[in-house]
Formats: structure tokens, sequence, C-alpha cells
């Protein structure tokens, strides 16, 4: 990001946002000072400040959120606002240390109107609102993905679902527009948990959707599903959030599009939103949603010359439509879109940011319309949970899960609590004496191969690089590398090995829910490269902090004997034997047999 040297002051930020900006200062202030340290050794000062064209960033390394309090307490930031790297307008007064597009990123949504946002909505704050808003972007930062999911289809009974990132959902659109012209248009569509509901039930519904060339996930709904069977979930892609990216797209590429849904005017009324918008948009035309001559709107619409024909009747009325028509439409592509044409008209309200933020915009439309939405959202949305649950697991293994569960939230929460004292003086005892980051993040392979950053304290040297035959050397069965004496553990880090203490930042990786305390330690990837199918079903559960053969000998034993234990615990595991090995785990610990 270049530097605008043009200093614009901000002069008038409230006492009260001073104020909570201040509170919020004392209370991360050992955080500061470690930062601080940190961004003295790599540029040579305390405080880096960055000037942007709507306000400053103060930065330490990479905890600019925590340093633009600074800029609060100066009058220099709102609180709440646009972020300061992003120039939405000339307007000084919109930029904010906090914003609602950086939560959202953080929680996978997306939607355009942090992008293209024409007032001033999220600045319109009551002060409660205004002290929880630094708490819930420190509570998006648990759920940010650093890896994504590998895009992949997910089938829902038979029908193939995208699970991945909106921006490579957007290329496959984009390809699909550009593609050599088709005897037929390419069809889109999305579901959400009302929509499977209606998948399960329906044979009609199933086969409409399995003409669809893609369909997108709509909702948290379809996200907790894939969590509960064991997949990564990638962005929530729904169509009032994304289809308007599609618009954007569609205005820099010159492509022509058609609304047909909707009452009366609605249709229209969205379309000349996104005009305003989009003012290089190229509209085809648009089209109630209440006609009976399907053959002169499907004419109409092939008059238009448009390329992009986006419907809006209302899952599952929409799909049939489109499948009854689409062969005779001479459009590029066809998107199914439900109520976004009443969203973007102004007919229905969406939820507030808030509400939005922590996934339950469909309790405010439960709200707004109980009548009329009580059984899709009450029944429906139990229905749903309901047979997810009975298909994903047994009865056992869900009680299991969740008392695990909730063992390891414990435990890990009382933990790092208790340990938040040790951990600022070993954080900058670590960083006096090594000069690097004092914790080492690392990729590491988790339940069904998922991937994901684990935490240690950092204990080893990577300014030293093995010799590759000292490597091979020291590779147990071709598998896991294991050297008592390897050179580059420091002499801070032989101490901390041997107690386990560079395990405990682990505990945050427990808390994410990417670890377990009791499981199989997590694989590197080039070990996983190198399983047979049977060392693979130690990826059947999530990785741990203990287990098994850390209490039978630690290092101590080969890396067939330690594959043998997991794979024993991953066949009998019980909660008895989860508390059992915790319980066993602190004299092995204590006693450091078999450390390294």
């Amino acid at each position: 990001m270049n530097r605008v040297m043009s200093r614009v002051m901000i002069v008038d930020v409230s006492l009260l946002d001073r104020l909570i900006a201040l509170l919020y200062s004392v209370v991360s202030f050992p955080v500061w000072v470690c930062y601080a340290i940190q961004n003295y050794n790599h540029c040579g000062r305390l405080l880096s400040r960055y000037e942007y064209c709507c306000g400053f960033d103060y930065r330490f390394c990479q905890t600019s959120r925590l340093a633009r309090l600074l800029a609060v307490v100066r009058g220099e930031l709102h609180l709440i606002g646009f972020s300061p790297k992003i120039a939405y307008s000339s307007d000084n007064k919109s930029v904010g240390a906090f914003s609602a597009r950086d939560i959202h990123e953080n929680l996978g949504i997306t939607p355009p109107e942090y992008h293209h946002l024409s007032d001033d909505m999220e600045l319109k704050m009551y002060w409660w609102k205004k002290m929880i808003y630094p708490l819930l972007y420190a509570y998006s930062l648990l759920f940010k993905v650093t890896h994504k999911p590998i895009n992949q289809r997910i089938k829902w009974f038979g029908i193939e679902v995208f699970n991945g990132q909106q921006s490579i959902a957007l290329n496959i659109i984009k390809q699909l527009i550009v593609a050599i012209p088709k005897k037929n248009p390419s069809l889109i569509g999305y579901v959400n948990a009302d929509c499977l509901n209606k998948l399960k039930d329906s044979d009609k519904y199933r086969k409409n959707l399995a003409k669809f060339n893609l369909v997108l996930p709509d909702g948290v709904g379809l996200k907790w599903a894939l969590k509960l069977k064991g997949i990564l979930p990638g962005d929530n892609i729904n169509g009032t959030d994304f289809s308007p990216k599609i618009l954007e797209l569609a205005a820099q590429e010159n492509w022509s599009v058609f609304f047909l849904g909707g009452e009366g005017d609605i249709s229209k009324n969205a379309l000349a939103k996104f005009k305003n918008v989009y003012p290089n948009l190229n509209v085809a035309g648009s089209h109630h949603g209440f006609f009976n001559e399907d053959k002169l709107v499907i004419d109409y619409i092939n008059k238009s010359k448009a390329q992009i024909l986006f419907v809006g009747f209302g899952s599952p009325l929409q799909e049939q439509w489109v499948v009854d028509n689409y062969k005779y439409l001479s459009v590029n592509i066809v998107i199914c879109v439900g109520g976004m044409f009443d969203f973007y008209a102004g007919k229905v309200q969406r939820a507030p940011l808030l509400i939005r933020q922590v996934g339950f915009e469909w309790l405010y439309r439960l709200y707004q319309e109980p009548k009329r939405l009580w059984n899709r959202y009450i029944v429906g949305n139990a229905n749903f949970i309901f047979w997810n649950v009975s298909h994903a697991l047994d009865i056992r293994m869900f009680c299991l899960n969740v008392c695990s569960r909730t063992i390891d939230v414990v435990i890990s929460f009382i933990a790092l609590i208790i340990w938040a004292p040790f951990h600022i003086i070993l954080y900058c005892l670590l960083f006096i004496t090594e000069r690097r980051n004092p914790i080492f993040k690392q990729v590491r392979v988790g339940k069904n191969g998922q991937r994901f950053i684990m935490y240690k304290y950092t204990t080893m040297d990577s300014d030293i690089i093995l010799e590759e035959e000292e490597f091979k050397r020291y590779v147990s069965d071709g598998i896991r590398y294991k050297n008592k004496s390897d050179p580059r553990i420091t002499k801070i880090g032989f101490w901390l090995r041997k107690f386990s203490v560079d395990e405990i930042p682990q505990f945050l990786n427990v808390l994410k829910g990417e670890m377990k305390l009791v499981g199989p330690r997590p694989a590197l990837d080039e070990e996983v490269e190198k399983y047979t199918q049977v060392h693979k079903l130690r990826l059947l559960v999530k990785p741990g902090m203990t287990g098994l053969w850390q209490i039978s000998g630690r290092s101590e034993l080969s890396c067939k004997k330690q594959f043998e234990l997991d794979l024993n615990y991953v066949m009998t595991r019980t909660i008895m034997l989860d508390l059992t090995i915790l319980i066993k785990t602190i004299p092995a610990v204590y006693s450091a047999r078999g450390a390294m």
C-alpha cells in the first residue's frame, strides 16, 4: 500500500470513543509491550506509523488494530468506521480503528455493501455497541481461517454442492459465461438448510438441481452441517451477498443482465439500485414474476439479448421454472437468487450488522414475518439439525464428542488463565535471549487431512540448517524425524522440551477446536505423504496434545509402536480413557522420561 503524505486530521472524535480506546489499551498493555519490543528489533522503532488517504495506521508489526487504539486516544481515528487502508471516500469522518468489513471477512462473510457503502450505517452505533465492537473483532479472529479448504464438491442427497472460496466460485461463473457458445445456458443455484430439507423429501427437486452446473452453499446451516461431518467448510456464498459481485464483474466485462421475479416493480427497482452502484452495468431489462404465458416472457428475455438472467421466484419454484424453460433461453447463464430482489428493492429490511455478524439473520427474518416463516425456521431448522446429527453420528459418538469437547474447553480455558502471567515472562525472556518471535507457528495435518496452524514456544534456531544425510539418519521407520541431540535446539528450548512447556500454547488450538487434549499428535505434511492406508486411520480423529504413547515412553518408543498406540486409541476411545490419559500425563511430564 502506497503512503499518502498529506496529513488529514480528524478533530471530532468523541470523548466516549477515546475513553473506550483507553480502556482497551490499558487491558491489552502486556501485549503492547511484547510487540513493541518485536517492532524495535525489526525496524529500530517502537512504533511505526503509516499515513493513508483518510487517516493514520499505527502498527506494532502484525497488530495494526491494537496499535490503532492509540490513534483513537489521540483523536486521529474514530473507534468504529472504515479501515484507513481503504479509501471509500474522501470523507475522513468515516475512518475508524475497527470496521464491520474486517469482522465479516474473518467470519467468512463478505457482503458487497462493505465495498460500496453509500451511507454511514456502521457508524450509527449506540454506546454499548461501541463497547462490544473491539470484543466482537477479537471474537472473529478465533474463526479466521488461515488455510482455506481445498475447493471441492460435497454431495447432499446426490447433489454436488460447492465448498470453497468465493473467489474461486466467481472465477467458475466467469468461465461459464465466457465459454464457447453452447446450445443451452449454464445453470447456477443456491441451497440452504431449508433447501436441503426439501431435497431430502422431494425426488422432483433433486432431479431439477441435478441439472445445474454449479450449486453454491447459502447460510451458516450448511457450514455447521459440514463441521458435523468433519469437513472444513468454505465461505458462506449466499445469493443476497454474492450475486452483486457477479453484477460487479458483469459491469467490468460489459455483460448484459436481466432480472426476472418479484411483485410489480420489485425487480425493476432492484436493478435500478444496482445500476446506481455500478454505472457501467449493461441493463438488458426486467420483468415481474407473476405471469401465465412463459413463451411471451421468454421471447421478451431473448429479444433483450441478455447474457446473464437472474431468476427470483423462491425455491423450489424457480428451479422448476428454469429446468422447464432453459432450453428455450438464448442467455449464457441463468442464476437462481431467491428473494434477493426484495432486499435490494427495499421491500424487506436486512438484519442489523451485529446480528448478521454472529450468523443469526434467520432469527431476524422470523421476527419480521413470524406467521409465514415459523414453519421454515422453527420446524425446518429442528428437522435439519435432527437428521444431520442422526446421519453424521450415532448417539454414542455424539455424546462422546459433546462430553469430550466440554472437557477440552473447560480445562484449556482454566490452563490458559493460570498460565497467563508466566506466559508474559517467558515470552519476553525468549524474545530477549533468542531475538526472534517466541511463538513458533507450523502447518500441521488434523482430522480428515485438514491443515491448521499449530502453536508452540520457539525451541530451535532456524538459522541452523541440517545436512540432508544427517537428517535422513534420524528418520524413524522412514516417516518421523527423531533426534534427541538435534543441534538446532536452543539452551532454553532444551528445558522447555524436557518438561513439555513448549506445548502449552496448543491449549489455544484446543479452544479453537483444531485439536483435542487427548489424541494422536498432529503430523507434518511430509510425514502424511509417506503414510500407508493403515497409517491414515489415525487421521479419523482430531489430533491431541497428549495420547497413549506420550504416557508410555514418549520418544523412547519406535515410530511403529507409536502408530500402533495411536490406532488403538482411535478404535477404543472413551471418556474414561481420555481422563485416564490426562491424569497419567502429569507424572509423565514431571519425570521427563522420553522427552526430546
